[in-house]
């Protein structure tokens, strides 16, 4: 069980997106989420992303975390089927949120078509990850460094790796229809900015991705 002062990923005090970096992630990914929608939220941490749906989106929102510290709807391995055992209880959802999560999992193919068996027909999917080939990671790897890391693209949890294409391979083979595709930057590349936006799987340091069931 992991203490709550050692859960990644969380804000400290009040989650308010308008006070981001319009290109952050997190801005990114809770401004594609609808209001008045049911949301499963995967790997929610402490809920602050549920919270903020809850409150200014009018969101129902069921989450699920393998941390039972944090006291989520739903404690559970996404890797076990007793887990979505538990979430089809609730479904079908409108939107199913996968913030910094699908990294994680050793099979996410399998997982994107549980994602789907809960969904609603043209129900939305929210997702999120890492890009492996940002610039400052090939930039390492050149200098022939790949090191774990505790948090970050390397993050030594990290068991799938993905690119700004492969990402959206991924989904698409799953039988979703990409609608979107956000990136962040990360602080992006001083006087370079400009030119990078052109060649986002060098320039993204993170990856949106809104699609439909």
């Amino acid at each position: 069980m992991l203490p709550l002062k050692k859960i990644k990923y969380c804000y400290q005090g009040k989650f308010d997106p308008e006070k981001l970096a319009k290109d952050n992630i997190d801005r990114l990914s809770t401004g594609l989420v609808p209001k008045n929608s049911k949301v499963l939220e995967l790997g929610c941490a402490t809920g602050f992303m549920g919270r903020y749906f809850r409150r200014y989106l009018h969101c129902q929102v069921i989450g699920v975390d393998i941390n039972p510290a944090v006291k989520p709807d739903i404690t559970g391995d996404l890797n076990l089927a007793a887990a979505w055992a538990r979430i089809k209880k609730f479904k079908p959802f409108d939107v199913v949120f996968a913030s910094a999560i699908i990294e994680h999992l050793p099979d996410p193919e399998t997982t994107l078509q549980l994602i789907k068996a809960v969904l609603k027909p043209q129900g939305q999917l929210i997702i999120t990850a890492p890009n492996v080939a940002h610039w400052r990671q090939r930039f390492k790897l050149l200098c022939g460094h790949w090191d774990y890391e505790d948090y970050g693209l390397l993050d030594r949890t990290h068991l799938r790796f993905f690119t700004y294409f492969s990402f959206q391979k991924l989904i698409r083979s799953a039988g979703f229809k990409v609608i979107a595709v956000k990136i962040d930057p990360a602080g992006g590349v001083k006087y370079f900015n400009w030119l990078f936006k052109y060649f986002p799987n060098f320039y993204a340091h993170q990856i949106c991705i809104q699609a439909q069931k």
